[in-house]
C-alpha cells in the first residue's frame, strides 16, 4: 500500500484550484498530519511549500508525484490549527492558503521553526494589588466558577466607559494562569496595545506575547514562538492574534467587541468573533466581549439568553460621567462664527488651558481641506484611480487619495469644464491643528492620525508623551477614540460626525453612536470631572441625542426596530458578493453571468434555503484603485445548505469565461451598502 498525502499549496485566491493535491510520500520518509513539505507542482514541476492536511493509503499512485523533502521533524501545524483552516475554509469561502496565511506569520510558513527553550517566568514586576468595587467584584465572582469548568460560556460586558473592566480582565486572567490555563486578550487598534501591554507587563512579567501587524517578520516569529512554546501563557494583541497558537486556552476578552476593525476586509474576510467562538468550543474556555457599546448583535444575543449579560453601571470610584453640551452648528454659522470651532467649545479649551488640564478632539477626517472644487461646475477633484474625492494635504501641498494613495497637484484647469478657478472647502485633522495653533498659541497641540503614525512606535511614544503632561490638546481621528485612560483629560470635543451616518453602510448608525458614546467616555476619569462638546449640524437626530445622552438602550431599542423592518442583522445574515475589474463593462457582465450561474444553481438546491437577492448593482464608491467594482447583496440565514450553495457557485462560475476575467469574493455579514 502507498501513502498518500493531501496537501495545500499557494494558488492564490483561485476558487478553481482550490483543492487538496495528493502526492505519494516515500516510503523512507517520516512526515504525517501537519508536517510541512516540499512539492513539485504545475507543469514545471517548480519547488513549494505546503502543508499536509489528511492521509490515506491505496495501492495504486499512478500519476502522482512525490514529495520532495520534510523540512522539520515534527508538524508545524497542530490539530487545532488544522481545524481552523478547514473551518475558515467553509465559512468565510476563502482557499485553503489563505487560511494558512493568516494563521501562521510569514516566518513561520517559510522557515523552519527554531525551538526555543522554556523561561520560568508569573513575580511580577512593579504591580499594584487589585482593589475591585463592589460592582467589579460580582462580574468576577460571576464569570471566575465558570473558568474551572470543561464548557465553552461567553459573557457580554456592558460596562459604561470609566467602569473600570481592566481591572476585571486583569484579575480574570491571574485567576486563568492559576488554574493552568492560557488567556488571549484581544484589542480592536494597535493604538490601544502600548497602553495595555505596559499594564499587563508590569502583573505578569515576560509572561506576555504581542501580536499585531505593525511587528516586524522577525518579531511576530519571536512572539509566535513565545506563545507556541509555552513561554508567554498570556497573548495581548489586536485582531489576527485571535489565531495565537495557545494551547489549554482558558480565556478570550475582546476588549471594544463593537469596533469594526474586528472584522477583516481581506481573505480570509473573517469576523474576529466568531473565530473567538470556533476556539472557545475547542478549549471549552469562556469568551468575554465586553464593551460599552457593544454590537447590536450581540447585545440582542444577550437579550436572547444566548450570552451572559452582565452591566456595569457605574465609573471606577462613582466617578460621574462627562457633561455633554451639544452644539448647533447652525446657529453658530448664523452668529458669523465660521471656523470650526464652536463658541462653547472655544471657552471650553481656554478655561482646560487655564487649569492647566489637558483637551480631547475628535474629527474622523484627515488632511487639510476634505475637497477642492470647481467655482464654475462645483464638481469636486477626483483621484484619476477612483471614483472618490480627493483631499488636499498642506504638509506637501498636494491632493491625496485616502483610498489608492496616489497624490497630485491642484489641476490648472477643471477636468469636467475646463475652469481656471478652484474653492477649498471642509476641514480636516490638518487644518483643525492650524486654526488651533492660531486660536491657542500658548497650547501644545499632538496631531494623532494615519499621517503622523507611519512611524514604528510612533503610537508609544506620542501617547506616552501626552499622558506625561508635554501636550496640552490631542487632535485625532477615531484612533484616540476609544480604550484610552488619561487622567488629566477633562474635556472632549466631537467636531463632525454627521457624514459618517449617511455612508451607506446599515451599521453606521451604530458606528456613529458607538464613536460619540467612547469619545465622550474618555473624559473625566479618576477625581477629576469631565465636561464634552458635541458639535452638530444635526442636533435632533436622534443618533446624536442619544449618543450625547450616553443612552445605549434606547438607543438599542431604535436601531433594532428598523433592522427588522428591513430585515438586516441580526434578524438574517447579509452575505456580499464583490466583484472587480480593470474595465466597466466586463466587471458588470461577470457579474450578470455569475447572478446568473447562482440562480440556476439555487433552482437546483432541495434542502430549504431562504434568501433575498439585490443586485447585481456598483459599489457607492465605484471605482478604487483602478478596479470597477460591482456588489451582490444576499439576505440570509448562514447555515451549511447557504454555504455550500455559495461554494459551489464560486467554483461553477470561476469556469464561465466572463467571470474568470474578474475578481470574485463571497463575505458574509460584511461591508454591505444599504443601497445596494
Amino acid at each position: 500500500m502507498k501513502k498518500i498525502a493531501a496537501v495545500t499549496v499557494d494558488v492564490g485566491s483561485a476558487y478553481a484550484a482550490d483543492i487538496l493535491y495528493h502526492y505519494v510520500i516515500p516510503e523512507e520518509m517520516h512526515c504525517g498530519v501537519g508536517y510541512r513539505v516540499i512539492v513539485p507542482f504545475g507543469k514545471s514541476d517548480r519547488q513549494v511549500t505546503g502543508f499536509i492536511m489528511e492521509m490515506q493509503e491505496q495501492e495504486e499512485s499512478d500519476g502522482l508525484k512525490t514529495i520532495s523533502s520534510v523540512p522539520e521533524n515534527e508538524p508545524a501545524m497542530n490539530p487545532e490549527q488544522r481545524e481552523l483552516i478547514f473551518w475558515l475554509r467553509e465559512n468565510t469561502f476563502c482557499t485553503y492558503y489563505d487560511a494558512v496565511k493568516t494563521i501562521f506569520p510569514p516566518a513561520i510558513i517559510k522557515n523552519k521553526c527554531r525551538k526555543r527553550k522554556k523561561i520560568p517566568v508569573s513575580v511580577p514586576i512593579e504591580a499594584e494589588p487589585l482593589h475591585l468595587s463592589k460592582e467589579q467584584q460580582h462580574v468576577y465572582d460571576t464569570i471566575a466558577p465558570s473558568l474551572e469548568k470543561d464548557k465553552a460560556e461567553c459573557f457580554l460586558i456592558r460596562g459604561v466607559t470609566g467602569s473600570g473592566k481592566t481591572v476585571v480582565f486583569e484579575a480574570l486572567i491571574a485567576r486563568t494562569l492559576q488554574l493552568g490555563k492560557t488567556a488571549l486578550l484581544l484589542l480592536p487598534e494597535i493604538a490601544l496595545t502600548p497602553q495595555m501591554i505596559q499594564r499587563f507587563q508590569k502583573r505578569f512579567g515576560s509572561n506576555v506575547a504581542l501580536m499585531h501587524s505593525r511587528l516586524s517578520d522577525g518579531e511576530r516569529r519571536f512572539a509566535y514562538e513565545q506563545a507556541k512554546n509555552g513561554n508567554a501563557r498570556i497573548v495581548i494583541g489586536t485582531r489576527s492574534a485571535v489565531f495565537a497558537p495557545l494551547e489549554n486556552i482558558g480565556l478570550i476578552i475582546m476588549d471594544e467587541e463593537g469596533e469594526y476593525s474586528y472584522k477583516s476586509e481581506k481573505a480570509p474576510r473573517y469576523d474576529t468573533i466568531y473565530v473567538a467562538k470556533q476556539r472557545c468550543r475547542y478549549h471549552h474556555a469562556v469568551l468575554i466581549p465586553a464593551s460599552a457599546t457593544p454590537t447590536i448583535e450581540s447585545y440582542y444575543y444577550a437579550q436572547k439568553g444566548i450570552y451572559h449579560l452582565l452591566e456595569m453601571k457605574q465609573r471606577y470610584q462613582n466617578t460621574a460621567l462627562p457633561e455633554v453640551t451639544v452644539a448647533d452648528m447652525r446657529i453658530e454659522r448664523q452668529n458669523g462664527n465660521m471656523s470650526a470651532f464652536s463658541q462653547v467649545l472655544q471657552d471650553a479649551i481656554t478655561e482646560n488651558l487655564q487649569n492647566h488640564e489637558q483637551s480631547i478632539l475628535l474629527l474622523n477626517r484627515r488632511g487639510y481641506h476634505t475637497i477642492i472644487s470647481c467655482c464654475i461646475c462645483s464638481q469636486p477633484v477626483y483621484c484619476q484611480h477612483c471614483s472618490i474625492p480627493m483631499t488636499w494635504h498642506s504638509t506637501d501641498q498636494l491632493l491625496h487619495c485616502h483610498y489608492c494613495g496616489y497624490t497630485q497637484a491642484i489641476p490648472q484647469n477643471c477636468p469636467q469644464c475646463n475652469g481656471a478657478n478652484f474653492r477649498k472647502m471642509g476641514f480636516g485633522t490638518q487644518r483643525l491643528e492650524t486654526e488651533l495653533a492660531e486660536r491657542f498659541p500658548t497650547a501644545k497641540i499632538l496631531r494623532m492620525d494615519a499621517d503622523t503614525t507611519t512611524r514604528k512606535n510612533a503610537y508609544e511614544e506620542n501617547f506616552e508623551a501626552f499622558r506625561k503632561g508635554q501636550y496640552d490638546i490631542m487632535l485625532g481621528t477615531q484612533m484616540i477614540g476609544k480604550g484610552l485612560d488619561f487622567p488629566n483629560v477633562t474635556l472632549v470635543g466631537v467636531l463632525s460626525v454627521d457624514k459618517a451616518l449617511f455612508s451607506g453602510d446599515f451599521r453606521s448608525n451604530e458606528k456613529t453612536f458607538s464613536l460619540i458614546t467612547q469619545v465622550i467616555g474618555r473624559g473625566g476619569r479618576r477625581e477629576k470631572t469631565g465636561k464634552a462638546v458635541l458639535q452638530t449640524f444635526m442636533p435632533e437626530h436622534y443618533v446624536l441625542k442619544l449618543a450625547a445622552e450616553q443612552d445605549y438602550e434606547t438607543f438599542f431599542r431604535e436601531e433594532t426596530a428598523i433592522r427588522k423592518a428591513l430585515l438586516f442583522p441580526p434578524f438574517c445574515n447579509i452575505c456580499v458578493i464583490g466583484f472587480s475589474g480593470k474595465q466597466k463593462e466586463e466587471t458588470e457582465l461577470g457579474a450578470k453571468k455569475f447572478y446568473e450561474c447562482m440562480e440556476n444553481i439555487r433552482s437546483q438546491v432541495q434542502e430549504k434555503m431562504p434568501v433575498r437577492i439585490l443586485g447585481p448593482v456598483p459599489c457607492i464608491y465605484e471605482k478604487v484603485n483602478n478596479q470597477y467594482r460591482y456588489q451582490i447583496m444576499i439576505k440570509c440565514k448562514d447555515t451549511p445548505v447557504f454555504r455550500r450553495f455559495i461554494r459551489n457557485t464560486l467554483e461553477q462560475s470561476a469556469k464561465i469565461k466572463e467571470v474568470a476575467k474578474i475578481h470574485v469574493y463571497a463575505d458574509m455579514n460584511g461591508n454591505a451598502s444599504t443601497g445596494a
